[in-house]
């Protein structure tokens, strides 16, 4: 996101003052790189725990005899993994 002149201007203003008052912490400033983790990685870890988890309601609820469980199971294998794919795949062709 591209700043205006001003706020340029003020932000050039406050990074020359933080050099003067502290080098040391302008200079560590300076190195400091966000790490981001892909949006793409993000899907792909929450499907894969997506599936985890619903297997695993499934057999609990095949072992206790409860339908809901593996119904919700199966929704958590099925569902949420395809609509995170959904998701990502809309948001990436826009």
């Amino acid at each position: 996101m591209a700043l205006h002149g001003e706020e340029q201007r003020r932000l050039s203003e406050i990074e020359r003052q933080l050099a003067e008052e502290n080098p040391r912490l302008a200079q560590r400033l300076a190195e400091l790189r966000p790490m981001r983790i892909p949006s793409v990685v993000l899907a792909i870890l929450g499907a894969l725990c997506s599936i985890a988890c619903g297997l695993f309601l499934m057999v609990a609820g095949a072992q206790a005899h409860t339908s809901f469980l593996i119904v919700f199971g199966t929704v958590l294998c099925i569902g949420v993994p395809t609509a995170i794919v959904w998701r990502t795949w809309l948001y990436r062709l826009r």
